[in-house]
């Protein structure tokens, strides 16, 4: 190293070592040697100067503009990178950050995209704390391929195919990143194919809420009919949850769903033709409910007219479409969409003709006369379990009730995996099932009951609880199924407690039972102090509290020290979600019952 060289690296030491990072700043502006300095320190030994190194560099990106930042990218992105395997949190974070300003506004060959994804899933899979991964997010929103490339495919592929959440949202993040700015329709046709399928996971509320915000993003660029289709299924997806009741995203999903479809209607504005096109598409491959959303997206009345008639000609002029129907965005004046289209108006309920009652509850009804599986039933049922499609096992199920006793033989007696199929369709409709049919599937208690307590598939038992918990939820024999978990969570055994949890975690969400709270509130404070139920713990609190009414809530003050305690020591999943009960309870319970909520 030349005599110039040491100097300025012991200059920017001296000033990095006394805080003086201002000064460092205003050096790497003027002088290009300090600026690589900085670098060089990146391969220092001290954490904590590489610490005060990356604080000044992420400064001096934000001062540089997009060119000098595009050299620095190919010279030192690889540098940064590397730092991301430090077992430094400090280090770690102020990485991330810097990351962020240098990459921001400048798009990365393909490779250097792909080594920074590959990266950032070793940090998620690493369960790093998480104060670490909450600043990925914002940098994953700014990195951009400049082409499409096989590997980079293959490396959003293999996001999108983890089970882990977070790298499934990754994944459909960059996927956008790469089809917005490169504009492959391809890119683009695979994002609504994933948001689609993601969508569907709606017992996962952070990952639909992304989507959700996902979609609102991408509303703002322009629809290609080589997309057209798995628009519709989104919108179809987006339309299911906004028109659920008691769900914390309707409001969210008719948002999306509004703008969606004003999306869909300047597409079709003028070409009406089009739009009826493509609706009988989805008509022959029997995707009906797709085809109303769309139909009532264009909003053209000739098309609304004739979907009714082929509907008829179809068989199915009871499908639910009533519901459908949402209310426009509310503007102060005439939007320029409505200016434009002056031969289209807004879809009513007079346009329709077919039934108004729910059509739920008087086809299960219907089916209480059981007659054995045809043929062609059970096949269409094995069709159904092979590709996850609901709307086929639930048109099966209210025809003929002999397809839930089919799925619950499989439960007891088939191989894991029609096992894990039939429990997956069994929660499916309980989801699915009115109130007034849920005693179609009394007959499977039994069944899920020996599941939930088993500890050899925590998956099937996980999900064998939270069936029971909707089954409980709707169904007469409620209170049975209550009492058999009540006497589980009683018991002090551990392995009998989980599953207990799990099933009270998903119940009070969606009841307020005060008998049942007032028996499970005084034994939750022990298992909130021991780590192996601690979690599913927070999560029965956290539905008991949401439900609570106001008057009640002077319930939970006992919980609110052990709270507090867990929010300072416990694991980061553990204190984020103590630290969002905390905030619930004290919304709840008036300021002269608690005082200052110190938090």
């Amino acid at each position: 190293m030349s005599s110039d060289k040491n100097k300025s690296a012991e200059l920017v030491k001296e000033y990095l070592s006394s805080w003086k990072v201002g000064k460092v700043i205003d050096l790497a502006l003027k002088d290009e040697e300090v600026l690589l300095t900085l670098f060089r320190l990146l391969h220092a030994g001290d954490d904590e100067l590489k610490i005060r190194a990356l604080t000044a560099l992420e400064d001096v990106f934000k001062a540089l503009p997009d060119v000098k930042r595009l050299i620095l990218v190919e010279k030192f992105l690889d540098d940064l990178i590397k730092l991301l395997e430090s077992d430094s949190d400090g280090v770690l974070i102020h990485t991330i950050r810097t990351i962020g300003r240098l990459i921001e506004g400048v798009p990365l060959q393909p490779e250097k995209f792909v080594k920074l994804a590959h990266a950032f899933k070793d940090l998620i899979k690493s369960r790093k704390n998480e104060a670490v991964l909450l600043e990925i997010p914002p940098v994953l929103k700014v990195m951009r391929p400049t082409s499409y490339t096989p590997k980079l495919m293959d490396a959003i592929s293999r996001l999108l195919k983890s089970s882990n959440p977070r790298l499934k949202a990754m994944g459909l993040r960059l996927l956008l990143n790469a089809g917005a700015f490169t504009g492959n329709p391809s890119f683009m046709k695979t994002f609504f194919s994933e948001i689609y399928y993601a969508l569907q996971e709606r017992e996962d509320i952070p990952l639909v809420d992304f989507c959700l915000d996902l979609l609102l993003e991408v509303i703002h660029y322009p629809l290609r009919d080589e997309f057209m289709d798995e628009i519709a299924y989104v919108l179809t997806a987006v339309k299911e949850i906004a028109i659920q009741k008691n769900s914390e995203l309707t409001e969210k999903a008719r948002t999306v769903a509004e703008k969606l479809e004003l999306a869909i209607r300047g597409y079709y504005s003028k070409n009406p033709e089009r739009a009826k096109e493509k609706i009988h598409e989805l008509l022959v491959n029997e995707r009906f409910y797709e085809a109303v959303d769309l139909a009532l997206a264009v909003g053209d009345e000739y098309v609304l007219k004739w979907l009714v008639d082929v509907l008829e000609k179809f068989g199915r002029e009871t499908l639910m479409i009533n519901a459908r129907v949402l209310p426009g965005p509310k503007y102060a004046s005439v939007p320029p969409e409505k200016k434009a289209q002056r031969y289209l108006t807004p879809p009513t309920l007079a346009q329709f003709k077919g039934e108004k009652k729910s059509t739920g509850a008087a086809s299960f009804n219907e089916a209480s006369s059981r007659r054995k599986l045809s043929k062609e039933e059970m096949a269409g049922l094995e069709r159904a379990l092979k590709a996850g499609d609901e709307e086929t096992l639930v048109e099966l199920s209210r025809k003929n009730i002999e397809a839930v006793f089919e799925l619950v033989h499989r439960l007891e007696g088939g191989d894991e995996l029609e096992k894990m199929d039939s429990l997956w369709a069994l929660s499916k409709l309980a989801e699915r099932i009115e109130p007034e049919a849920a005693f179609v599937l009394e007959p499977v208690v039994e069944g899920l009951l020996k599941l939930a307590r088993s500890t050899k598939n925590r998956w099937m038992g996980q999900r064998a609880s939270k069936t029971l918990a909707l089954l409980a939820s709707k169904s007469r024999t409620g209170d049975k199924i209550v009492e058999e978990f009540l006497d589980d969570y009683l018991s002090g055994d551990v392995e009998r407690v989980v599953p207990a949890l799990e099933f009270f975690g998903c119940y009070f969400e969606r009841v307020w039972d005060e008998k049942t709270a007032r028996a499970v509130l005084p034994h939750l404070q022990d298992y909130l102090k021991k780590e192996e139920t601690r979690f599913d713990a927070l999560l029965t609190l956290e539905g008991l509290v949401r439900l609570a009414p106001p008057d009640r809530a002077g319930l939970f003050l006992p919980f609110v020290e052990v709270l507090k305690a867990i929010k300072k020591s416990a694991l980061p999943q553990d204190q984020k979600l103590a630290m969002r009960i905390l905030e619930d309870i004290s919304s709840k319970i008036k300021a002269e019952l608690l005082g200052p909520m110190d938090f």
